[in-house]
């Protein structure tokens, strides 16, 4: 009897269909800035080393536009199968949602997989431009408004700009664009007078003498530059950091969120990820799920108490 029980055992289990190992299928990598930028590298050298990893496309997908807000909204919308995920700043869960009405966004929203690097953000201007340190930048916004390009009005960088006219006085007017590769085309052209960015991704055209880093905003200087002084050992009281990260849907299942934490983990070490980091000069912060989502949490607080002493309005 034991024999017939057993052989119908197996023969019940050969008509279960045996459960595909994740991914099965490419799983699709939205990057929420635009394409030619240093964040736009380190999504894509990622999406690379993930691909080696599972054997399986991760194909990258720029949706930017809105400080990183309509890449965020259509990666908290896609399916939480884990076959979407999101690889770029996270301005738009942590600063944004204080910043424009009802973006349905925040650390909550969705489900972080790993940090992977800490954006230090500053000012250049380009190479030919008079000034040459914060305080000339300054002195010159006491005697016109000066015109500067940002990641959205009410960006990251816009609110380092913020805390710059707060610290030392002057006016400044920023105009918005979808990424900081298109502002810093708009500096080099000479329409506008500088730009505040990712200093990772104005570093091609400082290494190549097109533009100079004025300061960052930042408790420590930025490593390729660090004969540059920060802003704030200029004496302008302006701090302001950006984090890069991986995050995919809120309810994605926890066994394919670990999987994605130890990907992480490894495509620090790829190739690809150290060829991104070598030509843009990327600091990397690699933190796993438990620490990123803290630091998303952190994040968006302090940013928002910060917004709140400046007595800026969301719109």
């Amino acid at each position: 009897m034991r024999p017939i029980i057993l052989a119908l055992g197996l023969l019940a289990c050969a008509g279960v269909p045996a459960r595909a190992e994740y991914p099965d299928r490419p799983v699709t990598v939205i990057h929420n800035y635009g394409p030619g930028t240093a964040s736009d590298a380190t999504a894509r050298s990622i999406a690379e080393a993930f691909a080696a990893h599972f054997g399986r496309p991760f194909p990258v997908v720029n949706r930017d536009g809105a400080a990183g807000v309509v890449g965020a909204r259509a990666l908290a919308a896609s399916p939480a199968d884990g076959y979407t995920l999101l690889i770029g700043p996270m301005t738009a869960l942590t600063s944004q949602p204080h910043l424009v009405r009802d973006t349905g966004l925040g650390p909550e929203a969705v489900a972080p997989v790993c940090n992977v690097s800490a954006n230090m953000l500053g000012i250049v201007v380009r190479a030919d431009s008079p000034w040459r340190t914060g305080p000339d930048i300054v002195a010159a916004a006491k005697q016109r408004t000066l015109l500067y390009g940002a990641t959205g009005v009410v960006s990251l960088t816009a609110l380092g700009v913020h805390r710059m006219r707060a610290a030392a006085g002057g006016e400044y007017q920023s105009v918005a664009f979808r990424s900081d590769g298109a502002s810093l085309t708009e500096v080099l052209a000479g329409r506008l007078d500088f730009a505040a960015t990712l200093i990772a991704n104005a570093t091609p055209q400082i290494r190549a003498g097109e533009m100079r880093l004025i300061g960052a905003f930042a408790d420590r200087r930025y490593p390729e530059f660090a004969d540059v002084p920060t802003l704030p050992e200029q004496g302008i009281a302006a701090e302001q950091m950006s984090y890069a990260g991986i995050i995919m849907p809120r309810g994605t299942p926890e066994p394919i969120l670990a999987r994605m934490e130890a990907a992480c983990a490894a495509a620090m070490n790829s190739e690809p990820f150290r060829r991104a980091v070598a030509q843009f000069g990327i600091v990397v912060d690699h933190r796993g799920r438990a620490e990123f989502g803290r630091l998303l949490a952190q994040e968006f607080q302090s940013l928002g108490s910060v917004l709140r002493d400046l007595r800026v309005q969301p719109e």
